[in-house]
């Protein structure tokens, strides 16, 4: 539902006929677009992922990771090696998170620089416009 929810938010409907939709933010701290690869075990990276069914977070920093994902409650998919799971918000809260490694770590995502993936028709000017919000 909370995915739903983030859809609608922006005006937008899934995509005709797709039984399936994806919206995938990738963000880096580079200087530059974000890069689609990228090594866990040096890069610091998050991610965002919302799909029709679930949506999650991952963040990669000196070495550790943390991948969370969101169906009915939060659980964590793989490793927890930043313990996030406890933190977890909302997903309309995703920006308090971000703001909270960011602090935690002394990094910055470049959020116009993002990296965005998704099958959604004229969806990606809103979430790069979202993602200045949070």
């Amino acid at each position: 539902m909370a995915a739903s929810a983030w859809l609608t938010s922006f005006g937008l409907n899934p995509p005709p006929g797709a039984l399936r939709w994806h919206a995938e933010i990738s963000l880096d701290v580079i200087d530059g677009p974000a890069r689609t690869e990228y090594d866990e075990a040096v890069d610091t990276r998050f991610h965002i992922d919302i799909y029709s069914e679930e949506w999650g977070f991952f963040f990669c920093h000196g070495g550790r990771v943390s991948w969370i994902r969101i169906t009915d409650i939060p659980f964590v998919h793989g490793r927890d090696e930043h313990q996030l799971l406890k933190q977890t918000p909302a997903l309309p809260d995703i920006g308090k998170l971000m703001h909270a490694v960011e602090t935690t770590h002394g990094i910055r995502f470049n959020r116009p620089q993002a990296l965005i993936r998704t099958n959604i028709v004229a969806a990606e000017p809103l979430i790069r416009r979202w993602l200045q919000t949070i």
